[in-house]
């Protein structure tokens, strides 16, 4: 039982077409094995890259429980991987594009991570922080970190972070309201809130926010829309898309899904997508296989970026 391994894909990135130069990071995945409740992460974080060349991180922390990932993002432009260091709790921002890594805040209470497509911003979500005795303190605050210089400031969002905007120039946050409505929001880089939703029907899906700070577009089993932050309404247009679609991103000024399936190996078969949110045109861009499969061809889970 215990020697057949399976795979938990938590961190992938788009790349192929939209770099050059340093070979860009794919994906960053752990194996799992099976456990009385379940399958749960174990070993080393292992690195993809574009040219299908692999390379273990054993400096990266694994997992933050026996059943929970610790968490890794990397970069829209596939150039900068965040994780937390094993040996001291310690954020990094490793750099594969020749420049020096980043080595930033304490990750010991770091829930989620989130970089800028360039890599220059670090967004962090926290947990909540515990005092000895079991009594709560004050919640660590999110924060956003400007790599290389290292000035960190609070996000008081209210809401759970939802990651950055086209250009990085805002932080996305959503909240769920005591009558079930959820209020989208997008804050500028101090904190302060820029453009918001009313309380309004936009569902619990992939979220993608546009570079002007105000256009909001939506992943819902297979249908992507647009809507206007600041008025409160959806605009027109939108696509149809295989409802198995997933991990709505901006890239390089490109929308982008992907679709996936195993192939008779069993490995994840990827086919990632442009989309044109206003007229529903739909252009492939890249695919490419990665593990993720058990050997009888069950999901084991999967966190994608």
């Amino acid at each position: 039982m215990y020697g057949t391994f399976a795979f938990v894909l938590v961190a992938q990135v788009l790349s192929g077409g939209f770099a050059s130069g340093p070979t860009p990071l794919r994906a960053a995945w752990l194996e799992a094995r099976p456990a009385r409740d379940g399958e749960v992460p174990t070993g080393t974080w292992q690195l993809q890259f574009a040219d299908g060349k692999r390379k273990s991180l054993s400096v990266a922390r694994a997992t933050t429980s026996p059943w929970d990932a610790a968490p890794v993002v990397i970069s829209g432009d596939g150039l900068h991987l965040a994780y937390v260091r094993s040996t001291d709790l310690r954020v990094v921002v490793a750099s594969f594009a020749g420049g020096e890594d980043f080595v930033g805040p304490s990750g010991e209470h770091v829930k989620a991570m989130w970089l800028s497509e360039d890599g220059e911003r670090l967004l962090i979500d926290h947990y909540a922080e515990r005092r000895a005795g079991g009594r709560r303190a004050e919640d660590v605050p999110d924060a956003l970190v400007e790599v290389g210089t290292g000035r960190t400031v609070p996000l008081p969002v209210g809401g759970e972070l939802a990651g950055f905007s086209e250009d990085g120039d805002e932080v996305l946050s959503r909240r769920t309201l005591r009558d079930g409505t959820l209020q989208v929001s997008a804050h500028k880089p101090d904190g302060t809130a820029a453009s918001w939703t009313p309380p309004q029907d936009i569902v619990l899906s992939d979220l993608a926010l546009s570079a002007d700070g105000a256009t909001l577009v939506t992943l819902d089993q297979g249908r992507v829309r647009r809507y206007d932050l600041e008025t409160g309404r959806w605009l027109a247009g939108g696509a149809s898309l295989d409802p198995s679609a997933y991990g709505l991103a901006w890239r390089a000024g490109v929308l982008t899904v992907k679709t996936g399936e195993h192939d008779a190996g069993n490995r994840w078969k990827v086919k990632v997508m442009a989309v044109d949110p206003a007229t529903g045109a739909t252009r492939r861009l890249d695919g490419y296989r990665l593990p993720g499969w058990t050997d009888d061809g069950s999901l084991v889970a999967a966190v994608e970026r």
